[in-house]
């Protein structure tokens, strides 16, 4: 039975669900390919978005109902098999690359780590927060107030100065995270705030707590009921605004400063916000964020914040599975070469290059190398025209007397840096460029 786009089978195995998935899946990478060849057609970047806003989605749909079919190895060979199909396609690779080495190449985590991501991700959003681990999630529908309660936000156009001016910032470094805020009636000081939050919490999050504190100091000032109640709120942060602006956001945090500012207008209280520019000379700008510095430095204040915000959950998680990929990289048998150029997930992830059949070649060891084609006895020697020994990778890297021309570039990149000749993971980390442009310039079929 097919509902809500999983199909189940009488003995919820979900088998059934992930074959319909990738056979789906291969059949649309089947007719891709007809515009994606190694030489000609659609290139790596088009291939890798297509693959995360088409294929990706297919293949995790439902992931949180059938992971736990994930652990069977014949579930785990369908989903592999049809990754590998467009990794095949997005690196420009042979088909004798190995599956972990297509993965490095194109840069796509594993499908299988990819599906358990999907699912923490899932449980990471909907369930329900423990004590030890509060979420700054979006609030559920019955917790939203009443659109007849909505405050009126509105934002200081005017250059007439209000009652009460509150400046706010937020600030967030490796000491900490905290929250600052510099309370001024007319001229004089009147309330200087500062809390600390939570070391996972955003920059953003400590932006709308400085409101909130501001709000609550504004709203115990002494203040004659005579005078015009007027206060403006003075921060930094646009998207603050613009949350507060828009009405569905429901934000913890920022339906906090919603509710605030409600209870002032009810007290006849004229709330408006106002952006300044950050760093600018403004005097009660710069002493909010001297408070939110010195409130994140503070390592005995006691935090006042602990909501960790759902973006925070998936960037660990997302650091999880990239863990997991370095483990498994690390555990290959395969992929010796690619291995030398990318040694660790992590730096392959940050190193940005547009893949193409040379640098395949020239990456896994698996392309038209006369060494590779002997090993496939499509040729009767592995020997170089240079005829300086067999024409493999190392040998085109550092010793083919008929690659000097184009290697002199990167060579010379290398010399003044260190020495010559630098590592494989020296080359694409330190002197990309020079190096891609070299491995580009090979010209296979006249060698």
């Amino acid at each position: 039975m097919k509902y809500l786009g999983i199909i189940l089978d009488h003995k919820f195995t979900f088998k059934d669900h992930i074959s319909y998935a990738a056979e789906r899946c291969a059949t649309l990478i089947h007719s891709l390919s007809r515009s994606a060849k190694v030489t000609w057609g659609i290139k790596h970047e088009a291939l890798k978005t297509i693959y995360k806003g088409a294929i990706l989605p297919l293949l995790l749909y439902g992931a949180p109902v059938w992971i736990d079919a994930m652990q069977y190895e014949y579930n785990q060979r369908k989903y592999i098999r049809v990754q590998r199909m467009i990794n095949i396609l997005t690196a420009k690779a042979f088909r004798t690359t190995s599956t972990e080495a297509l993965c490095i190449l194109a840069g796509i985590t594993p499908i299988i780590i990819k599906a358990e991501e999907a699912a923490k991700m899932y449980h990471a959003r909907k369930t329900k927060p423990s004590h030890s681990q509060e979420i700054d999630n979006t609030l559920d529908y019955k917790d939203w107030p009443h659109p007849a309660d909505y405050p009126t936000i509105t934002i200081s156009e005017d250059n007439k100065s209000p009652i009460i001016q509150a400046y706010t910032d937020g600030s967030k470094s490796e000491h900490g995270v905290g929250s600052g805020a510099a309370i001024f009636i007319g001229t004089k000081i009147a309330a200087q705030i500062k809390f600390k939050l939570d070391k996972r919490c955003s920059n953003n999050q400590a932006e709308q707590l400085a409101i909130i504190k501001a709000l609550e100091s504004i709203d115990t000032l002494n203040t004659e009921e005579s005078n015009p109640r007027t206060a403006t709120v003075y921060t930094d942060s646009r998207l603050t605004i613009d949350s507060l602006r828009n009405p569905d956001n429901h934000a913890y945090l920022i339906e906090e400063i919603r509710r605030r500012v409600a209870k002032l207008q009810g007290a006849n209280w004229k709330i408006e916000f106002s952006w300044v520019k950050a760093h600018a000379g403004i005097h009660g700008n710069e002493l909010a964020d001297k408070l939110a510095k010195e409130a994140a430095r503070n390592e005995h204040t006691d935090v006042a914040f602990r909501r960790i915000p759902i973006s925070t959950l998936y960037q660990e998680i997302q650091q999880e599975s990239i863990q997991r990929w370095q483990k498994e990289w690390e555990n290959c048998t395969k992929a010796a070469i690619t291995k030398q150029y990318f040694p660790t997930v992590q730096e392959r992830l940050k190193t940005k290059m547009r893949v193409t059949q040379n640098i395949a070649a020239m990456m896994t060891g698996h392309g038209k190398t006369r060494a590779y084609l002997h090993r496939f006895k499509i040729l009767e020697n592995a020997t170089c025209p240079c005829e300086q020994g067999d024409q493999t990778i190392d040998h085109l890297l550092y010793q083919c007397t008929l690659l000097e021309p184009q290697r002199q570039k990167t060579k010379k990149n290398a010399i003044k840096a260190g020495h010559w000749p630098a590592s494989k993971q020296q080359l694409i980390t330190k002197h990309r460029d020079s190096f891609l442009t070299f491995l580009e310039s090979i010209d296979f079929d006249n060698l």
